[in-house]
């Protein structure tokens, strides 16, 4: 957990930089501003509830703690693949110190793509649920353990328009959530202490999930992927295993091939 408590302590810093920038009560008006000349609120819900197969996330992701480097791929030859796929929506991760990502690559993708995008990072405050709605995300991920108040955030969410995932990753945490009534969760098949992984994970914790279930990380093969839909997955999201050592014209493989397996 020492690299988690890292990026933490990283991010918690950063936020505190931003606010002495902008302050919240800042930041939110004009957040509202924006959002109320909105009118695609709560995408990635929508798509969920109106496929009748299992959605395809892919996700951008230079780097990651237990992969070191996986692509050298730029965000805009990425998303640009992703844009001209058959993926339902994207993942673009902005975490700066072990995923090598940033707003910024965010925003290149939300230039590109008009498909549901979500910021992944680790939300530690509200003000960057905020700026995540004003820099036009569909989607935010709460992890349970590590996000700080989640009934609270997801009342902010719901306010702003935008979905978020809950992240969970044993049945103690959803029993800890249930109450907040989470429209989407997201089943973690990766381990945070140790970086182990077992698709099983979305198996034992399907009959607990209350509405959309998203299952991420271990996805290596196109029958791992056939084995999560099997098991009642609404959603996954694949990234390393798409992006790692793999040029463009092989990406686009990829994906056609597990779009056959989900949809079919």
């Amino acid at each position: 957990m020492k690299i988690i408590e890292d990026i933490i302590k990283n991010k918690k810093n950063q936020v505190n930089q931003l606010k002495k920038k902008k302050p919240l009560k800042d930041l939110k008006k004009e957040t509202v501003d924006m959002i109320s000349t909105k009118n695609d609120f709560f995408l990635f819900e929508e798509k969920l509830k109106n496929s009748k197969s299992t959605c395809l996330i892919t996700e951008y992701k230079p780097a990651s703690p237990s992969q070191g480097n996986i692509s050298n791929l730029t965000v805009n030859e990425v998303i640009k693949i992703y844009d001209e796929t058959p993926v339902d929506m994207i993942s673009v991760l902005t975490e700066e110190s072990y995923f090598k990502s940033n707003l910024n690559n965010f925003n290149k993708a939300r230039n590109i793509t008009s498909k549901p995008l979500l910021r992944k990072d680790f939300v530690i405050d509200e003000y960057m649920i905020y700026e995540s709605a004003k820099n036009n995300a569909n989607c935010i991920l709460l992890i349970a353990n590590i996000c700080p108040d989640i009934e609270q955030y997801l009342n902010i969410t719901e306010e702003l328009g935008i979905n978020a995932i809950v992240e969970c990753h044993d049945k103690n945490d959803i029993e800890n959530i249930e109450d907040y009534d989470p429209r989407i969760i997201g089943i973690n098949n990766r381990n945070l202490k140790n970086f182990t992984i077992d698709l099983e994970t979305t198996k034992k914790l399907k009959d607990y999930v209350p509405n959309y279930m998203i299952s991420e990380s271990g996805v290596q093969t196109v029958e791992d992927a056939k084995k999560l839909k099997g098991y009642g997955a609404d959603g996954i999201l694949i990234g390393t295993s798409i992006l790692k050592d793999n040029s463009l014209k092989e990406i686009k493989i990829r994906i056609n091939e597990l779009n056959n397996v989900l949809k079919n």
